[in-house]
């Protein structure tokens, strides 16, 4: 018994020993991890941080599935000299200038073997953490950089240092450039880029990033950023129709370029939705060319002039006052208000016309004479300025893009010292009160709308992949801005604007319109000073059963002509007579055009040895150009040209002059899902050539 208690005293003994030894390792590791680990940690972060890192940003569509904005990959490379070994740096620093002397000269500067060789050595011997290689490397060229000698040793022997980025791209340009806006780093972000923000960007996510140069504040991944999966933001899904954008914009351009204008804005509606289905703000740049700098449509506040005369004559109908055969006394065109004579735009030679006459003609004598009797009273400027209300042009739009203006329209009480004896029949025909051009077109929506007022948008989804995230439904502002009786008289008169009136040289044969022309000087207070205009059509089509409202307003128009009937008026026919044959497919949309000029008889892109196959079979002669498995035949009078076609799996190819069997393949290899329409040969894509690859869905339609 006393051996056993003995080995049991020295098991308690070792068993003893063993839990000091282990408590005192355990305060040990206590002290380092957590007594030491602040300092550590502070000296550490100085130089390796995980940092956040935005989402890739989401894709912007035109409704038909076109790419508006999208963000393509990018990778920028650097080498650190001062971790590759010597010895690896001798022997392939000849290997590595010559490399980089017949590279692309797009992603690395063209520089010869001997000067690359120079600046190589000289970065090794200063021991340079960062040498600059080269920037805006797609996926493709950064994979080939890869394998250069030395580079091909990896990040530790190799020294390569290379970040990802992202840039946006617009593949259409210019078209909608405002509407879509700019995706600027630390600046506001505009238009559908910046209402869309949280959606686009996506969810942040955090890397672990080292130093290079403090000096510099330089910073790259610890890992291969292509290795690593970027998050992606949601992808929007627009109202804008490219075919009738494209459209407006060149209808718009060639209308303020002939006036030498300051700029232009035309918006398209879809009537009985509020869908924008195109919109285009133009301004001169110093060099006289025109480009979309700033969101006129809805944040340009001026006094809209003759197109107001539209709720004058809607506010007498309500109050039931006046009607359509109320005459008028127009006394030739010139009339006194209180201290202030008031004249016509253009002579007319009458003395008396109906309201709906004068309306035609766009006597402002005659609104001013109509609005002055009923409203320029105490009680009458309430309700002239209720009227206004009702009809929702005292409000903002709501569209969902950053930077609409507030209507400015006086209030009879809060801002009685504003209000004149000459206040009611000015702006009876438009002046002392501001608006957009968004607005007015709003307004002249509802009536086309028989009444329903709708609120403008250009978002009609938001998608995460396939999965809906959100659905915008067309939403009504006010369910009737006037009693139906006199939106049917209102709109028999906008019809009489064309049929009889200041519109009748927009008489179409191919479709019929309603509107109204807009004059507005905007510096009738400078007595003396030239006279400067703002000409204004809006109006809709078919007038019988609308299908667009349109606005197009030409900000200063020069050498003499200046009439809303005469410079925004032919703007308004043609986008409507072009736009109601494309939705009747009497024309080619701008995709079809783009697919026909790239798939010329004879043109066509394939499978090279199929070609070299059909070539000899035919006994034609062939001039071959390059190696690759695909080509662009191109005919000529006399050989038939093979043209070495690339393909990029990060970038959607042309697969426009294609069999079906062909683009499939290229197509699916790439990861995207591909839906056919019809049969032959590819004659347009969903997708535009040169978008990102996000495998996506792409439609290929065949002829």
């Amino acid at each position: 018994m006393d051996k056993k208690k003995e080995l049991l005293w020295r098991a308690y003994l070792v068993m003893f020993f063993f839990v000091v030894a282990t408590v005192v390792i355990l305060f040990k590791i206590f002290k380092i991890s957590f007594v030491e680990r602040e300092k550590w940690r502070q000296k550490g972060e100085v130089n390796v941080q995980w940092r956040v890192v935005d989402a890739d940003r989401g894709n912007i569509y035109a409704e038909d599935g076109y790419f508006l904005s999208t963000s393509l990959q990018f990778f920028e490379v650097r080498m650190d000299m001062s971790i590759i070994r010597q010895s690896d740096f001798n022997n392939g620093v000849d290997s590595l200038a010559l490399f980089l002397s017949t590279f692309d000269p797009n992603f690395i500067r063209q520089k010869t073997k001997a000067e690359w060789k120079k600046e190589l050595t000289s970065a090794r011997k200063r021991g340079n953490k960062y040498f600059f290689i080269g920037k805006a490397l797609d996926i493709e060229a950064f994979n080939k950089l890869k394998k250069a000698p030395i580079l091909r040793l990896g990040k530790i022997r190799g020294g390569m240092v290379s970040s990802r980025y992202g840039k946006r791209l617009k593949p259409y340009k210019e078209l909608a450039s405002r509407t879509i806006g700019v995706d600027r780093e630390n600046a506001d972000r505009i238009g559908l880029e910046g209402y869309f923000d949280k959606f686009l960007k996506g969810d942040t996510d955090q890397r672990l990033m080292k130093r290079l140069s403090p000096a510099e504040d330089i910073w790259v991944p610890v890992y291969d950023p292509s290795e690593n999966e970027i998050k992606r933001g949601d992808d929007i899904y627009t109202t804008i129709n490219i075919d009738m954008q494209d459209i407006v914009h060149h209808e718009l351009l060639e209308t303020v370029q002939k006036f030498h204008a300051e700029g232009g804005v035309a918006i398209l509606m879809e009537t009985g939705t509020g869908a924008i289905k195109a919109m285009s703000n133009l301004t001169k740049g110093e060099d006289s060319t025109y480009f979309e700098m700033y969101n006129q449509a809805a944040g340009r506040l001026s006094e809209p002039g003759t197109t107001l005369k539209l709720a004058t004559i809607l506010a007498l109908l309500e109050d039931g006052v006046k009607n359509p055969d109320t005459l008028v006394y127009l006394n030739y065109g010139q009339k006194n208000f209180s201290d202030r004579t008031m004249h016509d735009s253009e002579k007319h030679g009458r003395q008396y016309a109906t309201m709906a006459e004068a309306f035609e003609i766009s006597s402002n004598v005659g609104m001013a004479t109509l609005a002055n009797d009923v409203y320029n009273s105490r009680e009458g400027r309430k309700q002239w300025v209720k009227r206004l209300r009702q009809f929702g042009l005292n409000e903002p739009t709501g569209i969902d893009i950053t930077g609409e203006a507030i209507p400015e329209i006086k209030d009879p009480v809060k801002d009685k010292a504003k209000w004149y004896g000459t206040t009611i029949p000015w702006m009876a025909h438009g002046y002392e009160l501001m608006m957009t051009p968004l607005q007015i077109l709003n307004f002249y929506n509802a009536v086309a709308n028989n009444g329903k007022m709708m609120k403008p948008y250009l978002v009609s989804e938001i998608k995460k992949g396939d999965e809906m995230k959100k659905k915008f439904e067309p939403t009504v502002l006010k369910a009737q801005i006037a009693k139906p009786e006199n939106i049917v008289k209102a709109k028999k008169m906008l019809e009489g604007v064309i049929l009889k009136g200041t519109g009748k040289s927009l008489q179409s044969e191919f479709v019929s319109m309603a509107g109204k022309t807009g004059t507005a000087k905007t510096n009738y207070a400078n007595v003396g000073e030239h006279g400067r205009y703002n000409a204004s059509f809006c109006g809709y089509f078919p007038a019988e059963h609308p299908m667009y409202t349109m606005i197009v307003v030409v900000y200063d128009p020069r050498g003499g002509v200046y009439y809303g009937g005469y410079v925004a008026g032919p703007v308004f026919k043609k986008v409507a007579e072009k736009v109601y044959a494309l939705k009747t497919k009497q024309v080619k949309t701008l995709n079809d055009s783009m697919a026909t000029a790239s798939a010329l008889p004879g043109s066509a892109n394939g499978y090279t040895s199929d070609f070299n196959s059909i070539f000899e079979y035919l006994d034609m002669k062939s001039d071959k150009n390059g190696n690759a498995d695909w080509s662009k035949v191109i005919p000529s009078s006399s050989v038939m040209s093979l043209n070495e076609k690339k393909i990029k799996n990060t970038i959607i190819p042309d697969v426009v002059g294609m069999g079906a069997r062909d683009a499939m393949f290229v197509l699916e290899n790439m990861g995207l899902k591909v839906q056919l329409e019809g049969v032959g040969k590819v004659f347009r894509q969903s997708i535009p050539a040169g978008a990102s690859n996000h495998k996506q869905r792409i439609i290929i339609y065949l002829n």
